[in-house]
């Protein structure tokens, strides 16, 4: 009996890595792109900027790990909560990831298209390491602006 209940313990803590990490963190990507799109069309950019740029933000959670960004058609960074600094150059359009992929002309084309989904390595918020991320990508309605959240792929299976 002791061994049954261990081996239904250890599967129930298998899956709630894997299968909850995979659905939700999908379905949070999409559901806080367009709560941020909501919020620009209603509040405005100014506003956007400001609470999206804000690590302690309404648009971080999961431990500070997921997060919105904020960018425009011409790639050009407008806030990102735990890089600051990327609001400095005119345009990421040719900035590539750790591989040499120039991920941000992805983002473009995924916002072109009204949303999309994208992938490359990227920093884990307070890892320092970089992991394989999934960000979806979404066009605000009739404006410039695109925001993205993503979630990393820590191991096969293993999704934060």
């Amino acid at each position: 009996m002791k061994r049954i209940l261990a081996g239904i313990l250890t599967v129930l803590m298998v899956m709630s890595l894997t299968v909850p990490g995979l659905a939700g963190t999908r379905d949070d990507c999409i559901t806080k792109c367009k709560e941020a799109g909501d919020f620009i069309k209603t509040k405005g950019i100014d506003a956007a900027v400001k609470e999206i740029g804000n690590k302690n933000g309404r648009f971080v959670w999961n431990d500070g790990v997921s997060y919105i960004f904020l960018m425009n058609m011409k790639s050009k960074m407008l806030a990102h909560p735990h890089k600051p600094e990327l609001t400095k150059p005119a345009t990421l359009i040719e900035a590539t990831d750790v591989d040499g992929k120039a991920f941000f002309k992805d983002f473009v084309k995924a916002a072109e298209k009204g949303k999309g989904w994208t992938h490359y390595m990227w920093p884990v918020p307070g890892m320092e390491i970089n992991k394989p991320k999934h960000t979806f990508i979404y066009r605000v309605p009739d404006t410039d602006y695109f925001v993205g959240a993503g979630f990393y792929v820590m191991s096969p299976g293993v999704f934060y």
